[in-house]
């Protein structure tokens, strides 16, 4: 028979069963809960390392910018010094804050500021590091104080319209323009065209994708890699200051200077009060000598050979009576910007020692007879491009561009000011159109102040036209102004080895122009800091970033 047993009596082993139920329910919730909670923790200290990482970099980098701030604002002669927030020597404002604070997980930053031991003049590395919790980063810089300006990366820089009209004209070499650069008749660029504005053809746009070049050469070649158009504008140096390189050019008088063959005439800095210019000519046996950085403070006048590595700086028009060239220069008969980059460093290398001169001038460039009335005709009359019609800067707008949609419309200036005046040269003073008179041609009395300047019989200046000639066709040299370069060059198939980097431009040539880029003085491709050619050039910023990485974590005192 069967026992049936009372439900009262199955109730303790249903008890126990849901009791079973309830722990190992509540011991899987147990481990799920604690799961959660390891992950949510490890997530927390995931984020919070992704975290401390990141604002350990940026903490590095805020720190090597402070000492590329100190190396522009008063970092001494050559030396080395190492900064921390541990000492209070790193003094950024934030940073104190951050480790005076108990919520903020930053606990210091180094950096060490080390000048460089190479040729080149000026060079600093800076090695910044940071610490956020236990997260360490290191970054690493290279940088140059009152480094040269980029306007000498280039065979031809224009700081307004450039233009190239003609054939015969072959550039080897980067040219840019800070507005719009034109083209006529298809001329030769073998390198970079680069243009603020538009690059074109008779004043009409050029699209590179559907037009035909109106240039040959390698940027005809290949319009899509050489030209770029809307392009930055690139700043140009200021030359209304010269109180730098009078420091430069006063640092070593044993070595800046002027000679003519063995004969000195100017220590670092040409002093005569009464007669500020200076006339220079010089022959093969008896060339005019410049070295490192000098300053004439009035008008030069020269032509001949030249040799030395320097920079002349003039304070007022530099005139070019004749051909200008070196005695001892390079080889340009293979341009270097023509040849593969291994070769052109090979080139660079072999001829860092031999002549390199540069001309800083204030006012203006001009080549030829500036007296006669064919360079007057070609140079300053001209409809289209002559000097006569340009360099106001009454109206000129915003962007200081002539002829552009902005003329003539009032801005808000820095000062407060309200005017469409922009001071393109930057000497305070609202200039007008270039005047013949008064800014260009040589007269007896701009003579007078010319130290070394020919004499007639009578002791008088010599006329121009016995001085000066427009049959010339050969210039060798770094040639800046931040006004005009205007050049007469009347005998057959000119050539400049070098650089031409002005305002404005009213080159006039007979025959053909060619211009070689100095690869010398080019600041893009050199990667050994030691090919570098310190020529003391004008400056547009006081420091400039040359390399910039992130090194392996160094811990050293944080």
């Amino acid at each position: 028979m069967k026992v049936r047993i009372p439900w009262s009596n199955r109730q303790p082993a249903l008890h126990g069963s849901a009791l079973i139920i309830v722990v190992v329910t509540g011991g899987i919730l147990g481990l799920i809960t604690a799961g959660t909670m390891t992950l949510s923790s490890f997530n927390h200290a995931s984020a919070v390392g992704r975290s401390d990482w990141i604002a350990a970099y940026q903490h590095a980098e805020n720190a090597a910018l402070w000492a590329a701030q100190q190396i522009a604002d008063a970092w001494p002669a050559p030396g080395s010094g190492t900064y921390a927030t541990a000492n209070g020597s790193l003094n950024l404002t934030y940073m104190n804050q951050a480790l005076q604070s108990g919520n903020s997980r930053f606990r210091g930053a180094r950096v060490t500021i080390v000048k460089s031991n190479n040729t080149a003049a000026d060079l600093y590395w800076i090695t910044a590091s940071a610490r956020v919790g236990d997260k360490v980063r290191t970054v690493g810089a290279l940088v140059s104080k009152n480094p040269a300006s980029r306007v000498f990366d280039y065979e031809y820089f224009l700081n307004n319209w450039g233009w190239w009209w003609g054939a015969s004209i072959t550039g080897n070499g980067g040219n840019r323009a800070n507005w719009d650069f034109d083209f006529r008749d298809r001329p030769t660029v073998n390198g970079l065209i680069l243009a603020n504005g538009a690059i074109t053809q008779n004043g009409i746009p050029v699209n590179p994708f559907t037009t035909n070049p109106p240039f040959a050469g390698l940027a005809g070649s290949n319009p899509l890699a050489y030209t770029h158009a809307g392009v930055p504008r690139e700043p140009m140096p200021n030359l209304k200051d010269f109180s730098h390189y009078i420091r430069k050019a006063t640092n070593n008088i044993a070595q800046n200077g002027i000679w003519i063959g063995t004969n000195r005439i100017v220590f670092g800095v040409h002093t005569n009060a009464t007669r500020p210019g200076l006339y220079l000519e010089g022959t093969s046996n008896a060339p005019i000598v410049i070295s490192n950085t000098v300053v004439v403070p009035g008008d030069v006048v020269i032509k001949g050979v030249i040799t030395g590595r320097g920079t002349l700086y003039v304070g007022g028009n530099l005139y070019i009576a004749g051909n200008l060239t070196y005695r001892n220069g390079p080889d340009f008969s293979t341009p270097p910007e023509t040849m593969t980059p291994s070769n052109r460093d090979a080139w660079v290398n072999n001829n860092k020692n031999r002549d390199l001169i540069a001309f800083a001038v204030r006012e203006c460039i001009l080549a030829g007879d500036v007296t006669s009335s064919n360079w007057k005709t070609y140079c300053y009359d001209a409809a289209q491009y002559g000097l006569k019609f340009v360099g106001g800067e009454a109206t000129l707008g915003e962007d200081g561009i002539r002829n552009t949609g902005d003329d003539n419309i009032p801005y808000l200036h820095p000062s407060g000011l309200v005017s469409a005046w922009y001071d393109a040269d930057e000497d305070g003073i609202v200039d007008g159109n270039y005047d013949y008179n008064a800014h260009l041609t040589m007269t007896a009395a701009r003579a007078a102040l010319i130290h070394r300047y020919p004499t007639n019989a009578s002791g008088a200046p010599a006329a121009y036209n016995t001085v000066a000639s427009n049959n010339m066709n050969r210039l060798d040299g770094i040639f800046y102004t931040n006004h005009a370069a205007a050049m007469r060059l009347a005998l057959a198939n000119a050539i400049i080895n070098g650089v031409l980097v002005s305002r404005d431009e009213a080159i006039v040539f007979s025959g053909s122009l060619r211009i070689n880029y100095d690869s010398r003085v080019h600041s893009r491709y050199n990667r050994d800091p030691n090919l570098f050619v310190d020529l003391g050039l004008p400056v547009a910023g006081r420091v400039q970033l040359t390399k910039f990485a992130e090194l392996p974590p160094d811990r050293t005192n944080l």
